[in-house]
């Protein structure tokens, strides 16, 4: 038996060494195990397209372990996490598979809907961009007054990856925040796949604009690239002067299967030094397919941010399939 278990124990460590793949280049792990993850259950809303339907009828739920008013962050964890949705999205369809992971790793974890200008419940992060960074603002207050930490790290999908860094670059949050870890983030202005190159090919990029103004949605407006004209003020503004603030660290993971914010090294930041860890998502996993959707639903994004939020003790990066469109935090999917 003894034989056995030590043969047992050898392979699993061959396939351990074989599967798993080192986090990003300038961490390196010291463990060379993965973390321990917590994996969502059957009939939890795991991957985007079932939280997304949940949302659609219970527009204000909490993500699973999200808003607890009375966590205390530990001496582990001293820094609570404030998770900050993208555009169109809201706190429970973005971030119902990476709160609950958080959670269970003993993080103190908040998510804000905010940026709702057309009255549509689930459909949140539509508004200027300027006003929506200043939203973040009083949410992190509340958050420190609760919990009586000194500061917050802040993590943002998509838009809320850019707003993010405007609050904590920009008005007065650098002295509230460690860090800004973005997921795919709007950190540059888009071509959206190209479509805005063919609106002005087409000579309609003006009329879409327009529209989006119509209807209230400035954010999406906002985030387009107008190249050759100027850029919309949030971008002067945020990266004008320089795209880091000394103090803060800064990761961006993006993924080149990225369909809306393209080219999807549009996501990374300049500057900072060591300070900025720009990580491309494939050169963790390579078999990780997920698009700017279900990135949120990565089990190898989880990873890496955990590794970021806790940088003394780096773990080793278990690879995991992730398909496209869907994401899965499940164990097998």
């Amino acid at each position: 038996m003894k034989k056995l278990a030590r043969l047992l124990a050898v392979a699993a460590a061959t396939i351990l060494a074989l599967t798993a793949v080192p986090g990003p280049a300038d961490a390196a792990w010291v463990n060379p195990f993965p973390r321990p993850m917590r994996f969502a259950p059957l009939g939890e809303d795991s991957s985007f397209p079932a939280a997304f339907a949940r949302s659609l009828i219970d527009a204000d739920r909490n993500p699973i372990g999200a808003n607890v008013w009375s966590c205390k962050p530990s001496s582990k964890h001293p820094n609570p996490v404030v998770l900050v949705h993208g555009t169109w999205e809201n706190a429970y369809n973005n971030w119902n598979g990476l709160s609950p992971v958080l959670k269970d790793q003993g993080y103190c974890v908040y998510a804000l809907n905010y940026g709702n200008t057309t009255g549509i419940p689930f459909l949140n992060g539509t508004g200027d961009m300027i006003a929506s960074a200043q939203e973040i603002g009083p949410f992190v207050d509340r958050v420190l007054a609760s919990t009586g930490a000194q500061k917050v790290d802040l993590i943002g999908h998509s838009q809320g990856g850019a707003t993010a860094r405007f609050y904590a670059n920009k008005i007065g949050g650098a002295a509230k925040v460690g860090q800004v870890i973005a997921i795919a983030p709007s950190n540059h202005p888009t071509t959206l796949s190209g479509i805005t190159d063919l609106g002005k090919t087409l000579r309609l990029f003006g009329l879409a604009m327009d529209l989006l103004e119509l209807v209230q949605m400035p954010a999406a407006q906002q985030q387009a690239d107008k190249s050759p004209a100027p850029q919309s003020p949030f971008y002067q503004q945020l990266n004008g002067a320089g795209e880091t603030v000394p103090g803060i660290r800064y990761t961006v993971i993006a993924t080149q299967y990225d369909e809306v914010v393209t080219p999807w090294r549009q996501a990374f930041i300049v500057g900072g030094g060591s300070a900025v860890d720009n990580i491309h998502l494939q050169d963790v996993c390579g078999i990780d397919l997920s698009e700017h959707l279900s990135i949120t639903y990565s089990k190898n994004v989880a990873q890496i941010v955990m590794n970021k939020l806790e940088p003394a003790k780096q773990h080793r990066v278990w690879c995991y399939p992730q398909a496209p469109f869907t994401g899965n935090m499940q164990l097998i999917g």
